[in-house]
C-alpha cells in the first residue's frame, strides 16, 4: 500500500511536493512482518538543513506510532 503526505493544503499530493510512504506486509512465521519506507525529503526542494530536520520529525513520529500498531492490530483483529 503507498500514501503520498505533508503536501499543503489545497495542493494535490504528487512527486514534489509530497513524501511518499509505503507499507509492505509480509507473512513471517505465525504473524506478519511489515516493512515501512518513507520518501521525497529531497525531493521537496528543501535545502538541507530543512529536510534533515523534516526527516528527523518523522522519524520521532515513527518511532512514536510504531511500536503501537501490534497492539492495535490485535484489538482490531478481535473486532474490539
Amino acid at each position: 500500500m503507498c500514501h503520498r503526505r505533508t503536501h499543503d493544503e489545497g495542493e494535490s499530493a504528487a512527486p514534489g511536493n509530497s513524501n511518499l510512504v509505503v507499507f509492505e506486509l509480509e507473512p513471517a512465521g505465525t504473524g506478519t512482518l511489515l516493512r515501512m519506507t518513507e520518501s521525497g525529503f529531497r525531493e521537496r526542494g528543501w535545502d538541507e538543513a530543512k529536510a534533515a530536520a523534516k526527516y528527523a520529525e518523522h522519524v520521532t513520529g515513527w518511532d512514536f506510532y510504531l511500536p503501537r500498531l501490534p497492539a492495535y492490530a490485535a484489538k482490531v483483529g478481535a473486532g474490539a
